[in-house]
């Protein structure tokens, strides 16, 4: 499956990430949150720290896109998210 990119500011399916005290958090819609409904959903989330997959967190309709992951830092931090209509996203640490 081929992982699109964009402007985080002007694609709502690019991940957000942003640093917290004790990890990353990945938002899917900046800076209106990514809808949810039944026929067009994000299904997961994924973050990366140094391109190893640290933390996975799945969705159903309904859910806030938003994920906190409790992870060690590192130099190369990016997240990708799948939409069940629109596919594969990825989207770097700012």
């Amino acid at each position: 499956m081929e992982i699109q990119t964009g402007n985080v500011n002007e694609e709502k399916h690019v991940p957000f990430v942003e640093e917290l005290d004790n990890g990353y958090r990945v938002t899917i819609g900046k800076p209106a949150i990514h809808p949810m409904k039944d026929m067009h959903y994000i299904e997961h989330i994924e973050l990366y720290v140094d391109d190893e997959m640290v933390g996975k967190k799945e969705f159903e309709p309904g859910d806030e896109p938003v994920a906190e992951f409790n992870v060690d830092k590192g130099k190369h931090v990016y997240a990708r998210e799948l939409c069940n209509v629109h596919g594969l996203w990825q989207g770097e640490l700012e």
